[in-house]
């Protein structure tokens, strides 16, 4: 995997380059996690990367996370998790 970052007047950008051997972990069920510190995002988290055949598939993976006190922004091709 490949990580930078692009800092420039309009913000910065996250760059996340996979390798098929990360593609491969992901199809296993192996979520990437990026520390944004790490990273020098000024913000406190990470960033999750997984991997579905599907939409459908990517909300079946993420519905174990979701809960009562999490906040998401979906992409409308998922419908409501």
């Amino acid at each position: 995997m490949v990580k930078a970052i692009i800092k420039h007047d309009a913000g910065t950008d996250l760059i996340l380059g996979v390798t098929r051997g990360n593609v491969d972990r992901m199809v296993a069920g192996k979520p990437i996690r990026v520390d944004l510190r790490e990273m020098e995002v000024t913000a406190d988290g990470n960033i999750l990367i997984f991997f579905g055949e599907t939409e459908q598939d990517l909300k079946d993976q993420l519905a174990e996370f979701i809960g009562p006190e999490t906040k998401v922004t979906v992409d409308p091709r998922l419908g409501k998790l």
